[in-house]
């Protein structure tokens, strides 16, 4: 095998890596915009993902394109546009990292609605308490104030005849939490992709000089 099929060999896995890692990030930016009303930085932090996860795509289809064909000048160009939107989607990630605490915030919102939905129609909250193991939004004094009596998902085992077995966590503060360490992981998946990007790179550079040297070579 030659120089430079190898270094394709290795390039073509680096971006099967990362346009994985590109679908998830536009997969859960997606999912964000069309499963959650949120407000201006949830919006933002939704369309920060997708645009890091397209980006990279439609890069990655360039340089693929540009190692199949061996097109050094192709290669060059796309090194600098890459160059280009990894600084772009470094900022983004940025923006992400030190913003996470309040788009997980606006994030956990849907379950205020959720909770309006339990006063008016018992048994609305069950799904978060079942899921996250909480009762009522901030505490089960919520269900107390509203003249009502914790249902049976706010106890461990829903045995509710033991007081003890009473959950005393509210399931905004696990909600958010949940949201808080789902947003850490993608924001690690992003930081990532962004690494084997820089990874792509230099690959690239090694493949214009690989080719350049080969053509070289044939004329003497």
């Amino acid at each position: 095998m030659s120089a430079t099929s190898c270094l394709k060999f290795f390039i073509y896995i680096f971006y099967i890596i990362c346009a994985l890692l590109a679908f998830v990030d536009i997969g859960f930016g997606s999912y964000v915009l069309l499963s959650y009303d949120s407000n201006q930085i949830g919006t933002i932090a939704a369309y920060a993902y997708v645009a890091i996860g397209a980006a990279a795509l439609v890069l990655i289809l360039w340089g693929f394109l540009s190692a199949w064909r061996e097109n050094v000048c192709c290669t060059i160009t796309f090194i600098v546009f890459f160059l280009l939107v990894i600084i772009a989607q470094v900022g983004a990630l940025y923006f992400l990292i030190n913003s996470s605490k309040s788009v997980a915030s606006n994030f956990a919102n849907a379950l205020e609605t959720t909770w309006e939905e339990e006063l008016d129609s018992p048994g609305a909250m069950s799904l978060y308490e079942n899921w996250f193991h909480c009762c009522g939004r901030g505490s089960p004094n919520d269900y107390i104030v509203n003249e009502r009596m914790p249902p049976a998902t706010c106890f461990r085992n829903h045995d509710a005849s033991k007081a003890e077995n009473l959950i005393n966590n509210g399931c905004r503060v696990e909600f958010e939490n949940y949201w808080l360490n789902l947003i850490q992981i993608f924001n690690i998946l992003s930081g990532v992709l962004v690494s084997l990007e820089l990874v792509l790179i230099f690959f690239s550079c090694r493949l214009c000089t690989t080719i350049r040297n080969e053509r070289r070579r044939q004329y003497f």
